[in-house]
């Protein structure tokens, strides 16, 4: 669920108390209240129906087209087993094989003969790997944020290890109910919209370098190149600019995540996470925390509020910028006063429908945040979904369909658009589609003015470092 944070920014995640502020220094509980969605899913689509909805391929191709390319496949068939071959054909003859919108051009294909080939970090099966990079681009609705146990006979040496570190936690800290909601939804958007991507992020959280590093055309970003510094340094990346126009950023979990990774992969039990599952969220959740995410404990260092789980939606739409490397501005459509009361909305709910299907119209899905209120209207928490289409019934009645990664269905499912379109407090929607909406200011800028404005030291911002930036080499 959410928390009610600086400037209508709500954490991502399941979380159960509720924050306001006036600004970001000064922050207090409303409520310790947990209530369940009154936005519940109202039909389940049929895997027939599910054919109708786009899966973002780029590329079309579904033969093998050369020696090298069938020697990959076969090589991967080897090793995997029957079932999986199966979904490995799939894959190829519905273009998700051989698809390349990836970082690099790279195919997944490409991607999952390094799985297949090269060294994974200690303690991970690359077997094991394969089939669930494999299950999870053919069918995305799998991924679940459903965090899986520590078994017994293990946590004490966890626990003992984490306070040889210097971090005193016990059994119950260890047994947590997840918020990666946000990270989630951003890993199955990168596995339903960009398989080959998603592939690709699969082999290098994977590697001994447990790390993925991206190329970003600066220009894709939502913000101005000093705002995106300004970001960079605040979220604590580890990036570098090749040029003015060329972002490198590495994106890495926190340390903790091989260790939740490592169990995954010999105790997972039914409807938990796999083992790229944590990796990705872990990643996802860690990028968005400022690097202050801890994997063990599904918690967090607060920055902007008070708050040590999920993340605030202008963190989710950090991380999902640098994870797609696509430019999402971060609206914010309802307005939630000082007490944490929904008391209106930044526009008519026809233009927030409007944003949401010119996002899907351009082949992409959209990540919201939507609330839940009690009777009057108070918020008291929230979740993260991706609407992926919208559909209409032979009534005329419109439906969002939606994947929730903690709803316990493997599935896509809809929702009532006039239940669920008043209850959205934020969307990550591309630049293009706000063209026309000038008078939209985005929440991260408030949220990141308060922060600037607050801070007690005077320091110049926008400042690159030196070893940020590398000097090319202009010589003929």
């Amino acid at each position: 669920m959410y928390n009610i944070s600086a400037v209508n920014s709500i954490n991502s995640g399941y979380v159960s108390q509720i924050q306001h502020t006036k600004d970001a220094a000064k922050i207090q509980n409303v409520t310790d209240s947990v209530v369940s969605s009154s936005v519940q899913p109202q039909t389940f689509l049929k895997p027939s129906l599910l054919k109708q909805i786009s899966f973002g391929i780029t590329q079309t191709r579904t033969s093998l087209s050369c020696r090298e390319e069938h020697n990959k496949y076969n090589e991967i068939s080897a090793i995997i087993d029957k079932k999986y071959k199966k979904d490995l054909q799939y894959l190829l003859k519905t273009g998700k094989l051989l698809n390349n919108n990836s970082n690099d051009k790279s195919t997944t294909l490409d991607n999952l003969y390094k799985i297949a080939t090269t060294e994974r970090v200690q303690g991970l099966d690359k077997k094991k790997l394969l089939e669930e990079v494999i299950t999870t681009i053919k069918y995305p609705f799998i991924i679940t944020q459903k965090f899986g146990d520590i078994p017994i006979n293990l946590q004490n040496n966890i626990i003992n290890q984490e306070k040889s570190q210097g971090k005193n936690i016990n059994s119950m800290d260890l047994d947590v109910k997840s918020s990666t909601c946000p990270a989630a939804s951003i890993e199955f958007n990168l596995a339903h919209k960009m398989p080959a991507e998603f592939a690709r992020m699969a082999e290098g959280l994977t590697s001994p370098k447990i790390s993925v590093e991206k190329t970003i055309n600066v220009k894709d970003l939502s913000q101005s190149f000093v705002d995106i510094v300004w970001m960079l340094n605040e979220f604590g990346a580890d990036y570098k600019f090749a040029d003015w126009n060329t972002l490198k950023v590495n994106l890495k979990p926190d340390r903790n995540a091989i260790i939740r990774a490592r169990i995954q992969n010999t105790y997972k039990d039914r409807d938990e996470r796999s083992v790229i599952d944590v990796l990705m969220q872990s990643t996802f959740m860690n990028v968005g925390a400022q690097n202050t995410y801890d994997s063990l404990i599904d918690r967090r260092v607060p920055k902007y509020n008070e708050d040590d789980s999920g993340l605030i939606d202008i963190e989710k739409n950090f991380a999902e910028e640098l994870a797609t490397g696509k430019g999402k501005i971060c609206v914010t459509y309802q307005q939630i006063d000082d007490s944490g009361k929904l008391v209106g909305y930044e526009c008519e709910p026809s233009e927030t429908l409007q944003h949401i299907q010119d996002t899907l119209n351009s082949g992409d899905n959209v990540i919201i945040g939507y609330t839940y209120c009690d009777s009057e209207n108070n918020v008291i928490g929230g979740h993260e979904i991706t609407i992926i289409g919208i559909e209409t019934d032979k009534k005329g009645n419109k439906y969002f369909v939606c994947n929730d990664t903690d709803d316990g269905i493997s599935d896509s499912i809809t929702y009532p658009v006039a239940e669920l379109l008043p209850k959205i407090h934020h969307a990550g929607i591309p630049k293009s589609v706000l063209v026309n909406n000038v008078e939209f200011i985005e929440g991260w800028k408030e949220l990141m003015q308060i922060y600037k404005d607050t801070k007690a030291q005077n320091e110049v911002q926008y400042t690159i470092p030196a070893n940020k930036l590398t000097v090319l080499n202009n010589a003929a």
